[in-house]
């Protein structure tokens, strides 16, 4: 099957240009209507600069009767232009959040290198000058003292200042990530923010907190909120909160609504979660771990009931049966769907 390739920066220059259109032929439309007869440059003109009466009321016949098909045109432009445009920002937002993400884990996998060459430059700075002492006895059994440097060969390169931004590998727009730091090295806040090249702009910032459960000093727990702002301008709110019992809830709150998913981690490695959508509908996924690194999904939702098989830890699952819902009419629907 050949893969589906939009290019939505096209429909959204094309989108642009059927507006244009619209404006440039909406003198004529509004002008129309009224018998007038009007130059290219939108100048309403009488029948003595025509020179002729009956050319003109030609003309003006002419105008007159294009009037309605032309307005139906410009509803239609209006129409269309929606259409390439919604494709072009929904395909955008799809890319961009992709980008974004791959963006991010970029710069946290240059963090990360920065701080492990800055624990080995610290290592060296602290034995650099230290040596080991020992004694022995030469060939003629005589004790001497010797010493072996903790440190040779060159030393490690200075890490520098530590990398809080990131570009993009793309060659067309522009993608840039920025992250701030906690004195810990822990990444507290970082956005995103992608740009098509010719209008197009999604932009994600998502602010972390870290939690100690078990008081080693080090964070086991990670929560978050990420505020997203859509290429249509529509923003997005999802929130991740962790439970004292290890369960967490994850909000989403767009203009249609909210969207909440609790999800509860299992003893053997699996998960139940449940989620209630911005119409209210509930959908139930159960992940059960049968074997090293195999594991059951069941998802049972408004559709009906789907059983996967995967692995779980890397979300690959394969679809293998589908059931659809009860009829409304049938005792088990009231009972397993209620209203």
């Amino acid at each position: 099957m050949a893969d589906l390739v939009l290019d939505y920066a096209l429909l959204h220059q094309l989108a642009g240009s059927m507006r244009e259109l619209k404006a440039k032929i909406k003198t004529d439309v509004e002008t129309g209507s009224r018998r007038a007869v009007v130059t290219s440059n939108g100048t309403v003109v009488g029948s003595g600069q025509v020179g002729n009466a009956s050319v003109y009321a030609a003309l003006s016949a002419f105008f007159y009767a294009c009037h309605s098909p032309f307005k139906d045109s410009m509803e239609l432009l209006d129409k269309l232009a929606d259409n390439f445009d919604g494709i072009a920002k929904a395909f955008f937002d799809v890319d961009a959040d992709f980008g974004g993400k791959v963006n991010t884990a970029r710069l946290q996998a240059h963090i990360g290198q920065w701080q492990a060459d800055t624990k080995a430059y610290e290592h060296y700075l602290d034995i650099k000058d230290k040596n080991v002492t020992f004694q022995y006895y030469d060939e003629n059994g005589d004790l001497k003292t010797a010493s072996i440097p903790l440190w040779s060969g060159p030393p490690p390169p200075q890490p520098g200042a530590v990398p809080t931004e990131i570009d993009g590998t793309g060659t067309v727009g522009s993608n840039h990530t920025t992250a701030q730091l906690d004195e810990d090295g822990n990444i507290v806040s970082e956005t995103t923010t992608v740009q098509s090249g010719d209008g197009l702009t999604y932009t994600e910032t998502t602010n972390y907190t870290y939690v100690d459960t078990d008081g080693n000093g080090v964070p086991d727990v990670v929560d978050y909120t990420s505020t997203i702002t859509h290429s249509d301008g529509s923003t997005e709110t999802i929130e991740k909160k962790t439970n004292p019992d290890g369960s967490y809830v994850v909000t989403s709150k767009t203009g249609e609504g909210t969207t909440t998913s609790t999800v509860t981690p299992t003893s053997d490695g699996g998960s139940h979660n449940v989620t209630v959508d911005t119409k209210g509908e509930t959908t139930t996924t159960d992940i059960v771990v049968t074997g090293d690194g195999t594991g059951t999904k069941t998802v049972v939702g408004p559709d009906g009931t789907d059983v996967y098989t995967g692995n779980p830890k890397t979300g690959q699952w394969t679809l293998q049966s589908h059931e659809d819902p009860p009829a409304e009419d049938d005792d088990y629907y009231y009972y397993n769907y209620p209203v």
